[in-house]
């Protein structure tokens, strides 16, 4: 149980390594910068602090593997989403321009967007804010030129 414990600590330590490196090389590359839907980044937070609560009782490695599982999971707001020349940047991945099927955007709450990237096989979201609209339509359409906008947005 202890390697297991040794072995998910690495683990976490490569995926921080990772996320800096993404904050450090590929935030700078972003042209326009999207979000992820927060709702289920905050579902994933509070059941991960509920699983891997403190316990005081538990051993030096328990504790820094729960604690290096969290940072993991914060650490990941400080990567940027958006859309670059090479494709729809995501948390880890790019799914490339090449891939993209349909591009659809549409009004979220009263102040947002939402652009639905389809793929072949997935759909992909990015939230972005309602005055960025024809700049959003305009970066979109240098790599795809088929963009569907809701009936109800005003795209003047």
């Amino acid at each position: 149980m202890i390697v297991i414990n040794y072995l998910i600590c690495l683990i976490a330590l490569v995926l921080l390594g990772y996320e800096t490196w993404l904050v450090i090389k590929r935030n700078r590359k972003i042209d326009l910068k999207g979000k992820d839907d927060f709702f289920t980044f905050c579902l994933v937070l509070l059941f991960a602090s509920l699983i891997l609560r403190p316990d005081e009782h538990a051993s030096f490695v328990v504790a820094m593997r729960n604690m290096l599982i969290l940072m993991v999971i914060i650490f990941s707001l400080a990567v940027k989403r958006g859309i670059n020349e090479q494709g729809i940047l995501k948390l880890g991945f790019m799914i490339p321009w090449s891939k993209v099927a349909e591009v659809y955007i549409s009004s979220y709450q009263m102040t947002k967007l939402v652009v639905t990237f389809s793929t072949q096989k997935r759909r992909f979201k990015l939230f972005y804010p309602k005055y960025q609209l024809k700049k959003l339509i305009y970066e979109i359409q240098k790599y795809h030129p088929d963009v569907m906008v809701e009936e109800d947005l005003n795209v003047i």
